[in-house]
């Protein structure tokens, strides 16, 4: 439940930045990341290798971000890694899926309606937010 609340408050925070300043202050990623750790070390939810793992998702998302000349974010990966250190590989990357699924789609209706053209940043962090929000709902559902 913890590593939940962390990651929502996290990820509301980032999406305000994202979607207002076009930011993503290090300051936050990177006490999410030493939060999420140290909530494992005090109430495991997962096993250690499945927390390591989960580190898989946010290296793939830097690598990403690198050939992309940062077409994803530095700090758009490195929420990515603490979703993975916090909630473990598998919900991570259903976090993520949808998350890609939902920008693709909103990127397509703006394409659609001329609301933007190709070269058009959209803020990513809202969407892991919302993909958080569908894992949520399916977990309990």
């Amino acid at each position: 439940m913890y590593q939940n609340v962390l990651t929502g408050i996290v990820l509301l925070i980032c999406s305000f930045t994202d979607l207002r300043y076009k930011k993503i202050y290090k300051a936050v990623a990177g006490g999410y990341l030493i939060l999420a750790i140290l909530g494992h070390t005090v109430k495991p939810i997962v096993s250690p290798a499945e927390v390591a793992a989960g580190l898989l998702p946010g290296l793939f998302c830097l690598l990403l971000s690198w050939i992309s000349r940062e077409g994803l974010g530095y700090g758009d990966s490195v929420l990515v890694a603490g979703c993975g250190l916090s909630v473990g590989l598998w919900p991570c990357i259903t976090i993520l899926f949808a998350a890609f699924l939902l920008a693709g789609l909103w990127a397509a209706g703006l394409l659609i309606f001329r609301r933007a053209g190709r070269k058009k940043e959209i803020p990513f962090v809202p969407f892991l937010l919302l993909g958080t929000v569908i894992y949520w709902c399916g977990m309990t559902g």
